[in-house]
């Protein structure tokens, strides 16, 4: 059987990680996610698969080759760069590849969703399209859909107010499609739920729902990767564990009084302080140092990485090589490759720190630092009259735009400046294809403004979400 994995993507919502590594290549515990998405998709039955790949596509196919580790056989169709597409316009590139029903898998996706029953379910409907679908605790926070007693998908929701859900079923993001739907697919930025299922709704084309309450996670978020997370150390070999449910590799070093709680995983080479605490569901990866009376809870610690005394991570991720001093506390956030945070400082809950950042002692650090000084971005009314105002910031850069004067936003509007700093300093091409958009419109004045607020908005909200579902 036939699968498109869509792996093209920037991993928006889990930067700063995805700066070094594609989203598939995320560790989830001691292996990459795709992983066990190739692992699943062939203990199903779907072993010829067509792999989408576009940004740091090396890493993928240097990881997954020909597919003969995983018991598939796999075809590479490579995205044009410089372009963002959406994760149906990127199937459209596939479309001569699909002369065959299929399954489409988004490559950031963890499951146990029984895919070959899903494939049968299909061909007994003898509808146009099939989207799995499972049930979940918050629907508000997710893309649902409204499913008919004879299992016909008869409308979605996006995030609906938790008064107005009509469901608490949301897409996984596998669907199987017959191969004329991709002639349905208008533009390269379509994405499914957003505008391809309605467009086939709106031709009159049937959707099944597929429910299934199996293990699901999108690790596109960071709650979802630390689910992921869990859901891996649970089933890991208890052969393997010592006493305690920790699975440890060699080499690990382990002061006085220090407590591991398993299931957990502590890689090559990890030295742990006295006193130091991991709890259930944590990793710290090969060749880091935790020091002494530091606590790890469900939070994941990269290759490399140093963390100093009394310091607490909790639901968080730490990039690799990173350092982060004494009495720090991070909470719910992820902290970039190489970063340096200073003694006593607070990472509230939802912060971003884009790689190689420094912080200095006692910050409080709240919402996306992804700009380093030298790098922050000036307004100027025209060429060297400047405004008085900078951005070392996205919360600083919002504040410019609405406090600065108007000509000076069309002024670096008409330059290309905001949406060149999006890609070279803050280093999104998804949100400088959306400014580049923006600009083609020609707007001015106070439309403009409304605009540039609501887009780096929009783009900071799908950054720093936990949750959420494939689109």
């Amino acid at each position: 059987m036939l699968v498109v994995v869509l792996a093209g993507g920037e991993g928006t919502r889990m930067r700063p990680l995805t700066f070094t590594r594609p989203k598939p290549m995320l560790p989830v515990g001691p292996r990459p996610s795709l992983h066990y998405l190739l692992r699943h998709l062939s203990d199903q039955g779907f072993n010829d698969v067509v792999m989408v790949v576009g940004y740091l596509k090396d890493q993928i196919m240097g990881y997954v080759g020909d597919g003969s580790e995983f018991g598939v056989r796999v075809t590479y169709v490579v995205l044009p760069e410089g372009l963002v597409f959406g994760t149906a316009g990127s199937l459209k590139l596939a479309a001569h590849l699909l002369d065959s029903t299929f399954l489409v898998a988004q490559g950031d996706t963890i499951s146990q969703i029984p895919l070959n029953e899903m494939f049968e379910f299909h061909r007994r409907a003898e509808r146009d399209l099939t989207i799995a679908l499972t049930p979940v605790e918050r629907p508000a926070e997710y893309g649902v859909a409204v499913v008919s007693e004879t299992d016909q998908v008869t409308g979605f929701q996006e995030k609906p107010r938790p008064e107005e859900v009509k469901s608490n079923l949301a897409s996984t993001g596998f669907y199987i499609l017959e191969p004329e739907i991709t002639d349905y697919i208008a533009d390269d930025k379509w994405d499914f739920a957003k505008n391809l299922f309605p467009a086939l709704m709106a031709e009159g084309k049937t959707i099944s729902g597929f429910v299934s309450g199996s293990f699901w996670a999108d690790i596109g978020s960071l709650s979802g990767y630390l689910k992921a997370i869990g859901w891996v150390l649970d089933g890991m070999s208890v052969e393997d564990r010592d006493r305690k449910g920790a699975l440890l590799g060699k080499g690990v070093e382990m002061s006085e009084g220090c407590k591991i709680q398993g299931p957990s995983l502590i890689e090559d080479g990890v030295r742990l302080g006295r006193g130091v605490v991991v709890s259930p569901y944590s990793v710290v990866k090969s060749n880091s140092v935790v020091s002494r009376d530091s606590v790890i809870r469900k939070s994941v610690v990269l290759e490399g990485t140093t963390i100093g005394t009394s310091t607490q991570l909790d639901s968080s991720v730490i990039g690799e090589t990173a350092w982060v001093g004494d009495a720090v506390t991070v909470s719910g956030s992820i902290v970039g490759q190489g970063c340096r945070i200073g003694r006593g400082t607070k990472v509230e809950v939802g912060s971003r720190i884009w790689p190689n950042m420094s912080i200095e002692e006692r910050e409080v650090v709240s919402g996306i630092v992804a700009v380093p000084r030298e790098k922050a971005f000036y307004f100027y009314t025209s060429l060297g009259a400047y405004t008085g105002r900078m951005a070392s910031s996205i919360d600083e850069f919002l504040e410019a735009i609405n406090t600065v004067p108007l000509h000076s936003l069309e002024f670096h509007m008409a330059r290309r400046d905001f949406e060149k700093w999006a890609k070279d300093v803050v280093r999104s091409m998804v949100l400088a294809d959306r400014l580049r958009d923006m600009r083609r419109k020609g707007l001015l004045g106070e439309e403009l403004k409304s605009g540039l607020v609501g887009c780096v908005e929009r783009w900071r909200r799908e950054v720093t979400t936990n949750e959420g579902s494939p689109p």
